[in-house]
């Protein structure tokens, strides 16, 4: 692998996907989810869209005072996981509508993994596999980073899946290829400059155009040197590196969000 393209804007956009995109999946886990404007967007593009274990309450219990007669329109695929969270009332509402709730019992793998697993032996129209995962890096330290470990290992064990972690403010994707292109975050409107490029999983040398500070064959490091706080200043950003970086950007306030508050 030694390029790739990326546009996160696809997913937030009202528009349906373009023709030639790849329908994604998505992974609702059990952390709180900040917008109902986000979610509906992440679900529109969506082809399958997977509870794990008490992602389940966070989607039912999203749909309350005016929000819940639309609770039926969005009914998910599957869920499943340990089932240790899921509550009794919202696997009764869910599975009289048809939705399956299947158990694993595996004490070695997380809801996050399981519910990895079951997408994995789904059966996909293309190879390559998006996956649009909707949680937090907020709350417990140990959780965030413990989401973050996952999506490498997912992407290593599964080269043809490519992870998009919308939390609240962010939007969060690794970089693995040698080359890679990031595309509409200034013309969208659907992002801030705001952006970082962390070597979280081990050293890397990168170089980049399209930042307010750009780096030329720039060793970068947890504990010695990252590229946090910067800005984009382009259309398009190219990043080089030879390890895999995260790279996340921070998400703009959509109006509806606005109009809700």
């Amino acid at each position: 692998m030694d390029s790739m393209q990326f546009d996160p804007s696809l997913y937030l956009a009202e528009a349906d996907l373009p023709g030639d995109a790849v329908p994604p999946d998505l992974l609702i886990l059990n952390q709180p989810i900040a917008s109902f404007e986000i979610f509906a967007r992440l679900w529109k593009h969506s082809i399958y869209r997977i509870c794990a274990d008490g992602g389940a309450n966070r989607l039912y219990d999203m749909f309350k005072g005016p929000l819940e007669v639309r609770r039926v329109a969005f009914l998910p695929d599957a869920i499943h996981g340990d089932l240790d969270s899921l509550r009794e009332d919202v696997r009764s509402y869910y599975t009289s509508h048809g939705v399956v709730a299947t158990q694993d019992h595996d004490q070695y793998s997380t809801d996050f993994g399981k519910a990895m697993g079951k997408i994995s032996t789904r059966q996909s129209p293309s190879p390559r596999r998006e996956i649009l995962v909707l949680g937090t890096l907020a709350g417990r330290v140990d959780q965030g980073l413990g989401l973050l470990h996952e999506m490498i290992r997912e992407e290593t064990e599964h080269p043809h899946f490519r992870l998009w972690l919308f939390s609240e403010s962010s939007v969060s994707f690794i970089l693995r290829s040698t080359n890679n292109l990031i595309q509409g975050t200034s013309s969208s409107r659907m992002f801030t400059p705001n952006v970082g490029l962390l070597p979280i999983y081990g050293p890397a040398i990168i170089s980049t155009t399209g930042l307010e500070w750009d780096v030329k064959v720039w060793d970068t490091q947890m504990g010695y040197q990252v590229s946090t706080s910067n800005h984009v200043v382009a259309e398009e950003i190219q990043v080089r590196t030879n390890a895999p970086i995260l790279f996340t950007i921070e998400r703009a306030e959509l109006p509806e969000e606005g109009i809700a508050k």
